[in-house]
């Protein structure tokens, strides 16, 4: 789904310049959909610009949910129909001396790491202090992430490929040394576990020295996706005063007491 702000639909000429570069700047965050009918809102997190967008142009990747009232109402959203968003909101913000990330993400938490990716390898990239970013991209079916593969080739082609494993092969290509992706399957029996989380937690020695020196700044571990997903790995998250807080870390992670990594709940 793209959204483009309703003044620069009527007139093109007011769009000059990106309105959140700011915020593509500072790691990731999101917008709030509001729908009318029930008067519910729910956040969704924006996919990273691509070179020839509009600037103001949102994307986002929804999938509808049988039970899920307002991804049914956005599927049913016709071309130049008008939503009501709320925001920016900030989720996380990136800290400067960050060094290694690694991203686990379940289905739709791709979008923060995408965001995270495109922070700070692209937005605020800095000559000799790129940091070295890790994703594992998790879906129960291989549908969801058509032509994923742990492969990164310029010769890569792009037939059959979903538009979320274009972008990040794209981006594989332009950072080789400092962005590694994985897909996991559920069907296909490749699931995310202690043996994967203690693998990606380690820093491979021969990238130290294509990033930042090892341990010169921070190491942040996300956790992104569906409850259940973020549940396993992380502990859930806390409900309170009307906002959702980190809360206790737990589950696997919890579990593995893993050094050296800050841990966060998308």
């Amino acid at each position: 789904m793209t959204l483009r702000p309703e003044s620069y639909a009527l007139n093109p000429r007011l769009a000059k310049a990106d309105p959140y570069t700011k915020e593509w700047e500072k790691g990731t965050w999101s917008v709030e959909f509001k729908q009318p009918q029930l008067q519910i809102a729910r956040s969704y997190t924006p996919l990273p610009p691509r070179k020839d967008d509009p600037p103001g142009d949102l994307r986002f990747l929804i999938r509808e949910e049988t039970n899920g009232e307002m991804s049914r109402y956005l599927a049913r959203l016709a071309d130049r129909d008008k939503v009501e968003l709320r925001g920016p909101h900030t989720e996380v913000e990136l800290p400067v001396d960050v060094t290694d990330v690694l991203f686990l993400a379940g289905g739709t938490g791709i979008a923060p790491a995408l965001q995270v990716a495109h922070t700070l390898l692209e937005a605020r990239t800095q000559a000799g202090k790129i940091p070295n970013v890790r994703i594992v991209w998790a879906n129960r079916r291989r549908k969801d992430c058509v032509g994923g593969t742990d492969l990164q080739s310029k010769d890569a082609t792009e037939t059959g490929e979903g538009a979320i494993v274009q972008g990040l092969r794209k981006m594989q290509n332009r950072y080789p040394d400092n962005l590694q992706v994985e897909y996991f399957v559920d069907e296909e029996g490749k699931v995310v576990d202690q043996r994967t989380i203690s693998r990606l937690t380690q820093r491979p020695a021969e990238l130290t020295d294509r990033a930042v020196s090892a341990g010169s700044g921070s190491k942040l571990l996300f956790v992104s996706g569906p409850e259940g997903f973020v549940n396993f790995l992380a502990g859930p998250k806390k409900y309170r005063g009307g906002e959702h807080l980190q809360g206790e870390l737990g589950g696997l992670i919890g579990k593995m007491g893993i050094r050296g990594w800050e841990v966060w709940k998308q």
